[in-house]
């Protein structure tokens, strides 16, 4: 005997695959989201004959057949007007499943999204501001290259008192009226905001890998580790990849490169930006990756299919160790 459920009901199908009778059960949205998992609600299981053989469908526990001219000749038996009739219910699964689909790593890639595209914004504003204030002062301009050290050291200071802080007599610079003066106030006021915004933004994500990610946070620090979920497209997602491709992401175009024209292989993606990378001299930086990327691995897999247990300090452990070894220059035999 075959069986197929659907939001209206059970349809049951004799071994010579005719329809021979419908069971009328009210499901709610639980229920159908029960069955979209794989699990058989009990007021359907009341219902199935002992013996049963679902058409297409897989459910814990019972049997299924994925004959496509079986399943086939099945749904057109079924009246078309059945299923229009709950259509309601349908859009409501759908609305929930929406729903639950939100999950806190995508709110991690929508963070971190956030976080890059205000780096750009703030870049952007800063070489526009720098080049507008230079017309004014030039002299501190040349002087202080950190965009945010010199927005917050010219922020409300006018240019006599600019000048007396760093021992300078004469400038360069023409003479603004106070109206331009106003408005370059208002803009370092608004960028200086910026900046704020994005610190707070950087605590949230801090926090929100602390919640969904804490091994992968503390082995690669959190801004480089919801940029690897982020380019892995989820947690669960980052964990699946071998150690070889989380070395790499972020460096998707020199790695095509090499594929095509076969330059030199990519030994770091968004990796680079590690402190264990930075500090090593650049022959050693792709055996460091390399270590730095299989932690991370087991970190993600940890966080994704163990959440609660805590490795990354045995982990950094392990990571500090070669760390030292390669800034000695110290051989490790494979």
């Amino acid at each position: 005997m075959y069986a197929i459920i659907r939001f209206d009901g059970v349809y049951l199908f004799d071994p010579h695959n005719k329809l021979y009778e419908k069971i009328d059960v009210k499901l709610n949205v639980d229920d159908i989201l029960k069955l979209k998992r794989g699990d058989i609600p009990e007021k359907v299981k009341k219902v199935l004959p002992e013996k049963v053989t679902f058409l297409g469908q897989r459910f814990k526990g019972y049997s299924y057949i994925d004959d496509y001219k079986k399943i086939n000749h099945a749904l057109f038996q079924i009246k078309d007007e059945d299923f229009y009739s709950a259509q309601p219910l349908y859009i409501k699964v759908v609305i929930r499943d929406i729903s639950e689909s939100v999950t806190r790593d995508l709110i991690i890639i929508q963070a971190i999204s956030m976080l890059d595209d205000l780096n750009k914004i703030i870049n952007l504003l800063m070489e526009r501001f720098r080049e507008w204030y230079e017309l004014y002062f030039p002299e501190i301009s040349q002087k202080i290259e950190d965009h945010e050290k010199f927005i917050k050291a010219i922020h409300e200071k006018d240019r006599s008192e600019l000048m007396q802080e760093l021992g300078i007599t004469e400038t360069m610079g023409g003479n603004l009226t106070e109206r331009d003066i106003e408005m370059l106030n208002k803009i370092s006021r608004r960028i200086i905001d910026l900046y704020k915004l994005r610190e707070e933004l950087k605590k949230y994500i801090d926090k929100l890998m602390e919640e969904l990610a804490p091994n992968v946070k503390e082995v690669a620090g959190p801004t480089i580790g919801a940029r690897l979920i982020a380019l892995a497209g989820g947690l669960k997602e980052l964990a699946m990849l071998p150690a070889s491709t989380i070395q790499v992401l972020g460096a998707e175009k020199a790695l095509f490169r090499h594929l095509r024209k076969k330059t030199p292989p990519p030994k770091y993606g968004v990796l680079f930006n590690h402190p264990y990378i930075q500090r090593l001299p650049r022959k050693r930086r792709g055996a460091m990756a390399r270590t730095l990327a299989a932690k991370i691995s087991i970190a993600a897999k940890v966080d994704a299919f163990n959440p609660g247990k805590y490795i990354a300090d045995q982990l950094i452990k392990e990571l500090e160790e070669r760390f030292k070894q390669l800034k000695e220059g110290i051989k490790v035999s494979k």
